[in-house]
């Protein structure tokens, strides 16, 4: 029925300042723009993230990114002047959250070596 998810969708207040944060803070590749929305390429995966301008609303659906420099990443984030939360282990997994400018949640994970 399905084959993959084709992107992920996130509403921001200002689609410019929203270009420039994707872009610069979490380094994405800018591949596509309408003028009413961007599209960024995530890692090597075929999946995308969209970001348009709109009202942002909470959700209980957050990307979650893979990381193989967890820590790393969490430094160069705090560098960066985000604020990320404190590295959690859940069984086989570590991970962090982190919140863009509007306040859209993501979480950073990395798989324990078994």
């Amino acid at each position: 029925m399905f084959s993959k998810i084709d992107t992920v969708h996130i509403q921001v207040k200002n689609l410019k300042r929203a270009q420039h944060w994707y872009g610069e803070v979490l380094e994405l590749e800018q591949v596509f723009d309408s003028g009413k929305y961007l599209v960024f390429k995530i890692g090597v995966g075929e999946t995308t993230l969209t970001i348009q301008e709109g009202e942002v609303r909470s959700s209980s659906v957050k990307p979650i990114l893979f990381s193989d420099a967890l820590e790393e990443t969490r430094l160069k984030l705090l560098e960066k002047n985000v604020k990320a939360g404190e590295i959690e282990v859940d069984e086989d997994v570590t991970y962090f959250e982190f919140h863009d400018m509007d306040g859209n949640g993501f979480e950073v994970c990395q798989y324990i070596p078994l």
